[in-house]
This record gives C-alpha cells, sequence and structure tokens, in this order.
C-alpha cells in the first residue's frame, strides 16, 4: 500500500461552526443559524477561531498537515448581500497567509450555508437568479483577491446536498405556494449548476488555480439480489451522479434530464445556460464520506426531514447517531468514482463523531483512531488498484460545533474545552490521536498502527 509523494494530508472545518465573533467585521446572520437544534448551541462563539486560528495552525503544523480546506463566511464579508466589508476581506487575508507561513495550503469553500439571512428573506435564496447573480458577484471578489496564494476551490460544499429536503434552508429557499416539490428542487439544483460554473470559469483565469466538485457521497447497496431493488439503488445513486456528470463532461445525466421532461419538472432555463456548462468543467473531484446504506424498492434510503436517518446494514455496526461504520465503502466509492469519470478524486471529508472524555488533560479515542485507520488503509488499497487519488482531510481535525449546534458531537484530534451551553476557556488539548494522525502523516500512510 503505497500513498503518491504527493499525497495531501490535513483536516476541514467550517467559517460559521469554528470562528465565532459573531457580528465581528458588520457580519450578519446567516441561513446556517436556522440549522440550529433546539436545546443545543448557537453559532455565535464556535471555538473561537476568530482569534485563536494561530493557535490552532501551530497544532496542525505539528501533526504535519499539507492542506486544509475551509469556508469564508459570505456574511461577514458581505454582510448586506450588497456591499463588501473590507474589514471581513482583511480577515481571511490575515487568515490565509497565516496558514501558509504554517506550511499549510489552503482549500477554500465559497459557499458552506453562511448566506446572508437577508437574502433569504428578500429573494429565497439560491431559488432566485437575483442571489445566483449575488453569489457571483461575491465569489469573484474572493477569487480575484485570494487567487494569487489560493489555488484550490470548492464553489459548493456537498454540492447535491441541496436536493435533500433538509438542506434547503441551507441554501436560503422555501419551496413557493403552488410549485411542486420536484419542481422546486430541480430549479434550485439548476441555479445552483449556474453558480457553480461561473465559479469554475472564474477560477481558471487564475495561474495554477484548480476546481474541485464536491459531493456527499452517501453510496447505496441493494438490500436483496432482487433486480427491483437494484433498479431502485440505481435511481437513488443517479441523484448524485448527475452531479459527476455536470462536473466531468459540463452536462446534465441522460437519465435524470430524461425524468424531468417525463415528469414536466425541467427547470427554468436562461439563454447560454447549457453552454455554461459545457465550457466550464472541473479538475478534480471530491467527496465527503461517513456511511453507506441500502435501498429497498419501496421503503425510505435516507430520511433527512429531521436529523439525517439511514436505511441500516446489518452487516455494520452504527456509531450513537446511527451512521454506518463501513471502511470498505470508502474504497467501493474510489472505485466507483474514478472508473467512471476518470478524474483526480479527493477525499475532503471524514470522520467519525463521538462522545469524547476528556480526564487528565487528554483524550483516549481508540474508536476513532480505529475508524480512520480503517478507512485509511482501504484508500490506500484503492490506489493501489489504480485510482488516482490526491488527498485526505478529516472533518473537524478540531473539535467544533455540528452542523445542528451540537458540542457534544465530536471529531477532532484536538480537544476544545467547551460544551454546549457553557463556554468554559475554550482551551486545546491534544487527545490521543493527535500523535497517531501525526505518525500516519510522518510517514506518507504507511504506518496506520
Amino acid at each position: 500500500m503505497t500513498f503518491p509523494k504527493i499525497f495531501l494530508w490535513g483536516g476541514a472545518v467550517t467559517a460559521h461552526q469554528s470562528e465565532g465573533a459573531y457580528e465581528a467585521c458588520g457580519k450578519s446572520p446567516a441561513v446556517c443559524d436556522l440549522l440550529v437544534k433546539p436545546g443545543h448551541s448557537d453559532f455565535k462563539d464556535g471555538i473561537d477561531s476568530f482569534h485563536r486560528y494561530e493557535e490552532d495552525f501551530a497544532l496542525f503544523e505539528e501533526m504535519g498537515f499539507t492542506s486544509y480546506r475551509f469556508s469564508i463566511d459570505w456574511s461577514r464579508v458581505m454582510p448586506d448581500g450588497e456591499n463588501f466589508s473590507e474589514e471581513g476581506l482583511e480577515f481571511y487575508d490575515h487568515f490565509i497567509n497565516s496558514m501558509i507561513s504554517y506550511g499549510i495550503e489552503p482549500m477554500c469553500s465559497l459557499y458552506h450555508f453562511e448566506m446572508p439571512m437577508c437574502l433569504m428573506e428578500q429573494y429565497n435564496g439560491f431559488y432566485s437568479r437575483v442571489v445566483v447573480d449575488k453569489f457571483v458577484t461575491y465569489a469573484y471578489k474572493m477569487i480575484e483577491r485570494y487567487g494569487d496564494r489560493v489555488k484550490k476551490w470548492i464553489s459548493f460544499n456537498e454540492q447535491n446536498a441541496i436536493a435533500l429536503k433538509e438542506h434547503k434552508t441551507a441554501y436560503g429557499s422555501k419551496c413557493p405556494e403552488g410549485v411542486s416539490w420536484e419542481k422546486f428542487s430541480n430549479q434550485l439544483v439548476h441555479n445552483s449548476f449556474v453558480a457553480h460554473c461561473e465559479v469554475v470559469k472564474k477560477v481558471h483565469t487564475i495561474k495554477d488555480a484548480i476546481v474541485l466538485g464536491m459531493v456527499i457521497y452517501l453510496p447505496s447497496y441493494s438490500a436483496t439480489c432482487n433486480p427491483v431493488d437494484e433498479l431502485a439503488t440505481m435511481e437513488y445513486m443517479a441523484k448524485t451522479n448527475m452531479f459527476f456528470e455536470m462536473f466531468t463532461y459540463g452536462e446534465y445525466s441522460k437519465y435524470m434530464w430524461s425524468i424531468m421532461k417525463k415528469n414536466n419538472t425541467l427547470p427554468v432555463m436562461e439563454e447560454g445556460d447549457l453552454e455554461l456548462f459545457k465550457n466550464n468543467t472541473v479538475d478534480w473531484l471530491a467527496f465527503s464520506y461517513y456511511m453507506s446504506t441500502i435501498t429497498k424498492s419501496g421503503e425510505t434510503t435516507i430520511d433527512t426531514s429531521g436529523s439525517l436517518k439511514i436505511a441500516q446494514n446489518p452487516y455494520l455496526t452504527s456509531s450513537e447517531w446511527g451512521w454506518t461504520v463501513d471502511p470498505l465503502g470508502i474504497r467501493i466509492s474510489l472505485r466507483e468514482i474514478y472508473e467512471k469519470y476518470r478524474l483526480p478524486v479527493m477525499v475532503v471529508e471524514n470522520g467519525l463523531g463521538m462522545r469524547d472524555v476528556f480526564e487528565n488533560g487528554t483524550v483516549i479515542d481508540d474508536e476513532r483512531i480505529n475508524y480512520m485507520r480503517d478507512h485509511i488503509e482501504q484508500i490506500g488499497i484503492a490506489i493501489d488498484e489504480g485510482v488516482d487519488c490526491r488527498g485526505y482531510l478529516s472533518w473537524a481535525p478540531i473539535d467544533i460545533l455540528s452542523s445542528k449546534g451540537e458540542m457534544g458531537k465530536r471529531y477532532g484530534f484536538i480537544y476544545v474545552n467547551r460544551d454546549d451551553k457553557d463556554l468554559k476557556d475554550m482551551n486545546r488539548y491534544k487527545k490521543k490521536s493527535f500523535d497517531w494522525y501525526k505518525k500516519v502523516i510522518a510517514t506518507n500512510g504507511e504506518n496506520l498502527d
């Protein structure tokens, strides 16, 4: 098992789950604030990385990080959706420069659910082409400002999540009265493709810069060998593969186009949209991977009406939150993606959420180590099997709030001393997994023990 010398190791976070400093630089409320689950925290304090990023980067450097994915908070740099905050822009100048000074290459996600709330309230978010245009204005400014230092860009975090019901709020949109859910969803997807391809077009004007098209990859196995279950599995996966088709070939998949046409749910398109798609394909594919599911015809494969729930595979164990632990699934995913699309691929999120026990200044998180070791090992095997995989980023290498504002569900190699309601001192402490991941990186994946 040999990882290439150019393989990128590191981690990934979002702005809203980590930065805190809720009103700094004139920042306004954002749509991610609506995702908070009652009884937990909000995103106003995060882990105070707005003020403590130097400390965090020093710890990442100690682990050996060569790549770090972050998001720019749209609501901090463009609080009213119209005008830019120079103070906000300067913060990210310092943030990016600091990261680079610690030997870490920045990877920027332009949208990770941080749309200014006013754009939801006034225009209904990405359902409106007005908001698409405003996003493009924002994105172009970010690419122009930081493109001399940031060479890897993601337009939308987990872009296919826009097709999941629970993520509509994250895109600042509600289904208008009199519009079918399917028609509404297809319009959101189309508008996101327009915004994404505008990002690709702009990034490709920057020397040595590339775009990664990203999805959340939640593969499904057929629950039985009954052909109807296999067909249901194909139809489920087609909704994700549509995004890879757009990223790679610049067009809708034939299957999804046919279904939309048959159901009379094709989105409204403007002149030039399809040409824009065709001319602006990505350089790499990227995905987050946490679990797999199963599909049985006529039954629910995933439920996104509340917290994400999946159909349970009897051959796999699950975390406290019902997410299956399936290391082999990441290898299967890599092979499926690469064999279909033949572009370099990168794992830009993976990890295990746990309730850590903090004792004697550390956390003994063997379960996390085992989870990550098993997944990284399968990535290495996939590379040996011919997959051109360029890197691995752990999700939340330092503890941050979950997407629902929960601090109890932790992913990091670094413990942050705060709870949902009690901020404590937010000091950082190395977990057992810190030294383990440090060794993995130092040996370029050769030593996973």
